[in-house]
């Protein structure tokens, strides 16, 4: 007789995963017939309009694109618009404002397109748009201003200013070293988790303000260009505060002093004057789809530029942005380029954007303007400081100090991005070297860009002040204005150039024949 309890229980059968276990590399094999066809639809149609839309044709926004505004001389600068109307009716843009000024004078002052992609809500000549770093422009004309008051100086220790700040390594930082992002607080350190910086932080101005002067000099005290995206704004604040007689803020000086003195001009760097204007003016940002992204980062580039399957005219991304990947994806230590750009309390774009953000000032990346207002500015920086409307408007800047703050100062290799980084005393972009080999070659640009893709530049020796305002942000191929804004700017010194008859005799009609 056996023994039941003698037999042995039939083995239980292998549970089967739901997902296999693959490496890596065997899932990229796996979908890349996916990836090469989203890449497909992607790249052959514009990126700004409902996924559904892109992918399968369903849902499209069916509303024409609307465009207003002022165009004048349309015999130079019709080609011009006829360039930006394009980026809305092939999708790469989705809505903002476009203006130039020539000598003083607008030749093209539009606005165009949606605040959403459905189309639903038009972009028009009161929206309002949040254009991050392009506000360091403005942000670098207050100072000049309070250094022509005699209120600061560019070679002044900012501890003379802020005896706090000079403390771990930071005593011999200058105020130029600040604004040409020499000072060595690109960012904050923030590995305490139980005291993680956030944007509740800044509201408390005391304990905000203590936090950036222990804050220790990332080299060593050693002089080393590193772009400070966010940090810039918030350390001339404090200066300002302390120079300013009645203690303001670089915003609030903007908007009692810019504004009162221009009369058609807009920008806020903390709260709207209204607050029903967070949803009825500012336009919401439209962030360029990830997948196409990681499209661009896994495919072989000439696959991608393909004329059968892929966009010839495409750019490559910059090289920070696979360089932060492989960040995250290696783990460990981040990278300098990875803690300036994408910080803890912010790691993506739309962190910037919400109403937390904007509760306060954070001058480098929180200006809500509009084209209009920033080329008004960069009209009057071309006009070496001086009025466009003389005798009903006061300079911007004397001529002296025009002069002074616009000398070129240095050229050095950024640690933030690797970019050869070359600057004006004031702490503004002044090259002859900005974009292509066109008509830009040579003509010396001075400005600044904003991420996803404003550029808000002046052009001395053309009389130009330029302003381009997108919601639609851009891919990341450039960190001083994406292809949109350059090719726009490159069309108008074309205009200019044709203006004045310096085009060379052949290419002027080589494109009066195309």
């Amino acid at each position: 007789m056996s023994d039941k309890g003698d037999t042995p229980a039939p083995a239980a059968a292998p549970r089967r995963r739901f997902f296999p276990r693959l490496t890596l590399f065997q899932w990229f094999i796996r979908f890349l017939p996916a990836i090469i066809f989203s890449f497909y639809t992607y790249s052959r149609q514009g990126p700004f309009q409902p996924p559904l839309c892109i992918t399968f044709g369903l849902n499209c926004p069916q509303a024409p694109t609307n465009l207003e505004g002022v165009l004048e001389r349309a015999e130079h600068y019709g080609q011009v618009i006829s360039y930006y109307a394009s980026l809305f009716t092939k999708h790469e843009d989705l809505g903002g404002s476009f203006a130039v000024l020539v000598d003083g004078k607008p030749v093209i002052d539009v606005y165009a397109g949606s605040k959403d992609l459905a189309k639903t809500q038009l972009y028009t000549n009161k929206t309002l748009q949040q254009v991050y770093s392009s506000g360091k422009v403005v942000e670098g004309i207050v100072i000049a201003r309070l250094v022509e008051q005699g209120k600061l100086d560019y070679e002044k220790k900012i501890a003379d200013y802020w005896p706090e700040f000079g403390q771990n390594g930071k005593e011999d930082v200058r105020l130029g070293d600040l604004l040409r992002y020499d000072a060595g607080v690109p960012l904050l350190n923030d590995d305490d988790e139980n005291d993680a910086l956030s944007w509740a932080h800044l509201a408390d101005e005391e304990s905000f303000s203590q936090r950036l002067a222990r804050q220790p000099h990332l080299f060593g005290g050693k002089r080393t260009r590193a772009y400070h995206a966010q940090s810039r704004g918030w350390y001339l604040n404090e200066i300002v505060r302390r120079v300013d007689p009645q203690g303001r803020t670089i915003g609030q000086i903007v908007e009692q002093d810019l504004m009162k003195d221009y009369k058609d001009v807009e920008m806020y760097y903390s709260k709207l004057p209204n607050e029903s204007d967070w949803e009825e003016r500012l336009s919401e940002m439209h962030d360029y789809p990830t997948l196409r992204v990681l499209a661009r980062l896994l495919l072989p580039r000439a696959l991608q530029t393909n004329r059968y399957v892929g966009f010839p005219d495409l750019r490559p991304l910059h090289s920070i942005v696979m360089k932060m990947v492989m960040s995250k994806v290696r783990g460990g230590a981040e990278s300098i380029t990875s803690r300036v750009l994408v910080p803890k309390m912010a790691p993506f774009p739309h962190n910037f954007r919400t109403k937390e953000a904007h509760a306060t000032e954070s001058t480098s990346f929180s200006l809500k303007t509009n084209a209009h207002s920033l080329a008004k500015m960069m009209s009057m920086m071309a006009n070496k400081g001086a009025s466009i409307r003389p005798g009903e408007e006061p300079n911007l800047l004397s001529s002296e100090t025009y002069a002074k703050v616009t000398a070129f100062h240095s050229t050095a290799v950024c640690e933030v991005t690797g970019e050869s980084m070359p600057l004006s005393v004031g702490g503004w972009l002044k090259s002859r070297h900005f974009y292509g080999d066109g008509p830009l070659l040579g003509v010396e640009v001075q400005g600044w860009a904003g991420a996803g893709g404003s550029l808000v530049v002046w052009i001395e020796e053309l009389g130009i002040g330029f302003a381009y305002v997108t919601n639609a942000f851009g891919p990341p191929e450039s960190l001083l204005g994406d292809y949109r804004a350059k090719n726009l700017l490159d069309r108008v010194v074309y205009a200019r150039k044709d203006e004045l008859g310096l085009l060379p005799k052949k290419e002027a009609k080589n494109e009066a024949s195309a």
